[in-house]
């Protein structure tokens, strides 16, 4: 952290380019890996909302409040898949 309390990259800018999914899909595909995503807040196994904000991508990793709501509502609704499928038996 710097005397702002900001978080310091090691390197702010990245460039890749813009693929496209195997088995001849024109479908296009963006790659982004490297330790620094985990500089940034980007854990493996963190939940990631991706927005579009003009002719920008814009990705936000999810809080520990979100990523353990969403871990709860996982399990309720693994309870409640087991309660349909034991009332259809």
């Amino acid at each position: 952290m710097n005397k702002l309390n900001t978080k310091i990259i090691s390197k702010a800018q990245r460039r890749c380019t813009v693929g496209y999914l195997p088995n001849g899909s024109d479908t296009p595909l963006i790659k982004l890996s490297g330790k620094w995503l985990r500089e940034a807040g980007f854990n493996t196994g963190t939940g990631v909302t991706v927005k579009i904000a003009g002719d920008c991508i814009v990705l936000i990793p999810d809080s520990p409040q979100e990523q353990e709501l969403r871990e709860q509502l996982a399990q309720v609704k693994g309870v409640l898949s087991q309660v349909k499928q034991d009332v259809m038996i």
